[in-house]
């Protein structure tokens, strides 16, 4: 028989789970009581919706607000690079320049074509001739050809544009007389195969005569002459009997000069 001071013992394990029920159930009460209302969130519209997230009603036909709009050139410029081109376009055309002056030109022609220019003794060319590197002065052309006589001119080369000469040889003067009177002499250089002479060759009214202590020395009537000429760049003077031998002159001067002389006055004298 127990004892009436014993407690019993389901009966306060049941009280304990009541009163922790109980303590559940109060703070349940006060975090509903106490909870922030949530803010209220109306459905999304089907217009409201992003353009990116319809789907095209065709598989050819694209939505016009799916595709993104490019951006034109000048969007990506920067605003100073369109202040630039438009201040180009603004700007006024410059004037065309003057033409500018018309190139030098020194031009001699003759009536005789491939007559000898000189120019202040100085060998240019034959006619028609045309230089652009003459300098602009004052010269003494001479035009010179075989048979006739010089014509010598003062010249002025302009320093711009055409210095344009044009030349009439006049026609050879001859004679007996003048054939007989004939005297002219040139110091020369025989040019041999091997090796060379010098010596002096000269005309007169019976013709060609080289004096030289070497044993070419020779005489030749004109009525022999078959070739008598003169190449002034090269400096040779050639003389060629009829149907026989050849002779090559050359000079010991700067230029050639006295050959061309010496034919000029054999020349005139002969035809």
């Amino acid at each position: 028989m127990r004892s009436l001071e014993e407690p019993d013992a389901p009966r306060g394990r049941g009280l304990w789970i009541l009163l922790g029920l109980a303590l559940v159930a109060a703070v349940a009460a006060w975090y509903a009581a106490n909870r922030p209302a949530s803010p209220h969130i109306p459905p999304a519209s089907p217009s409201a919706r992003s353009p990116q997230n319809e789907t095209p009603t065709s598989r050819n036909d694209a939505p016009a607000t799916t595709e993104r709009r490019r951006a034109g050139p000048d969007a990506s410029r920067p605003a100073a690079d369109k202040a630039t081109r438009r201040a180009g376009t603004d700007r006024p055309t410059p004037a065309p320049s003057a033409p500018g002056p018309a190139a030098r030109d020194f031009r001699v022609t003759s009536d005789v074509p491939g007559a000898y220019v000189f120019l202040d003794r100085k060998f240019l060319g034959t006619t028609p001739f045309s230089s652009r590197d003459v300098a602009p002065g004052t010269y003494q052309l001479n035009v010179q050809v075989e048979g006739r006589p010089p014509v010598v001119r003062t010249v002025e080369v302009l320093p711009e544009g055409l210095t344009d000469v044009t030349v009439t040889l006049p026609a050879a003067a001859t004679s007996p007389a003048a054939v007989a009177a004939l005297s002219a002499e040139v110091a020369v250089v025989h040019q041999h195969a091997m090796g060379s002479c010098e010596g002096i060759l000269r005309a007169s009214g019976d013709g060609f005569r080289y004096d030289t202590p070497h044993k070419d020395a020779f005489t030749l009537p004109f009525a022999r002459v078959e070739t008598f000429a003169v190449d002034y760049a090269e400096k040779r003077l050639r003389l060629k009997q009829r149907g026989g031998r050849t002779w090559n002159f050359t000079t010991t001067a700067a230029n050639a000069d006295p050959l061309f002389v010496f034919h000029r006055d054999v020349e005139a004298a002969r035809r």
